[in-house]
């Protein structure tokens, strides 16, 4: 019995041994949306593509970015806008994303029902709560030129991140720019009624670069061509999977961290399911299928934003031949 064990524990050593290490980085503190990677964790995707993952938190998008450009983790989870400026700036470190989660930003413009914010129009005279020199702040003025505004039609009130919301609760802001997923939820937890917030996304207003996905150093992605592609379609499981049913996710992530409240993160997947993953587009042509053109707009409108001088072209910033097929990619008929 003994030898057998023996035996026994050597051929899972061994089996181990076979696995890729793989480091893999959020692009924040755990929430809703980081159930499909758990899930993929949990079942074994990752596992039967020869993959050993390890997750960690994150600290922002920006800090995912460069985390990844210095090599410090493998593959990161992390807002894809960043890429335009990230990549003009440094060239030699470029970042590419392999797999769009989030179709359209949750990133716009949150405020009290009540102030009656419906469009970008009503912004103007308005008092905005916002971080300076945060990405919202930055594509503002994008915004307002599609829709025929002054940039200067709006009062910034500069704050730290974690003051933004409150703002708003006391008055002193009429609204806040940030990531909707985020913010109308910190408002729930705060007290307020779902119900009384009314968030409008900069995607809906026109802004048009996709948003969180998968994101790799390009020099990895052609060095590890085979542990970015079996990292991708492992994820693309568990997204299908939270997609379809998200109660296994969201038990994974309240084992993970045993801080968060359940049921506002099951309002924040349906909150990130309706603004960011499940849009017209992804219903109609599939889970990160990227379109060349809209890639072109967005480039031309992240130039404008942080005045830079960059290639459109779509390989700059995506590289979609890690994907699984098409029919792998499609939307459960129950998030639709």
């Amino acid at each position: 019995m003994a030898a057998g064990t023996a035996l026994s524990f050597s051929a899972f050593a061994a089996h181990a041994q076979d696995k890729t290490d793989v480091s893999f980085v959020l692009d924040w503190a755990w929430q809703a949306m980081h159930g499909p990677f758990l899930i993929a964790l949990e079942k074994g995707y990752y596992e039967d593509e020869g993959l050993n993952v390890t997750i960690d938190r994150g600290f922002g998008s920006g800090d995912t970015i460069s985390k990844v450009a210095a090599a410090a983790y493998d593959i990161g989870f992390a807002e894809g806008t960043g890429l335009f400026k990230f990549n003009a700036d440094n060239p030699e470190d470029k970042v590419l994303e392999v797999m769009v989660i989030n179709d359209q930003s949750p990133t716009g413009v949150i405020s009290m029902k009540e102030t009656g914010i419906s469009e970008p129009a009503d912004l103007v005279g308005k008092t905005i709560s916002a971080t300076q020199n945060e990405a919202t702040v930055t594509v503002w003025p994008v915004v307002a030129k599609l829709h025929g505004l002054s940039p200067d039609d709006v009062e910034f009130l500069y704050v730290e991140p974690n003051l933004r919301d409150a703002m708003v609760l006391q008055g002193q802001a009429s609204a806040t720019f940030g990531f909707s997923t985020t913010t109308v939820l910190n408002m729930v937890l705060a007290g307020v009624d779902l119900d009384d917030i009314a968030y409008s996304t900069f995607a809906e207003w026109g802004v048009k670069p996709y948003s969180s996905g998968i994101l790799v150093k390009e020099s990895f992605a052609a060095e590890h061509p085979d542990v970015v592609k079996g990292f991708v379609a492992a994820t693309m499981k568990g997204l299908i999977d939270m997609l379809e049913d998200p109660t296994e996710g969201l038990e994974l992530l309240k084992k993970r961290e045993p801080l968060v409240d359940l049921d506002v993160e099951a309002q924040r997947w349906e909150l990130a399911k309706e603004l960011s993953i499940v849009t017209p587009d992804v219903i109609a042509n599939g889970i990160s299928s990227v379109s060349e053109e809209r890639m072109a707009t967005a480039a031309a409108q992240m130039a404008e934003a942080y005045g830079l001088d960059i290639d459109p072209a779509e390989a700059n910033y995506f590289d979609g031949s890690f994907l699984p097929p098409l029919e792998e990619r499609q939307v459960p008929d129950a998030a639709k």
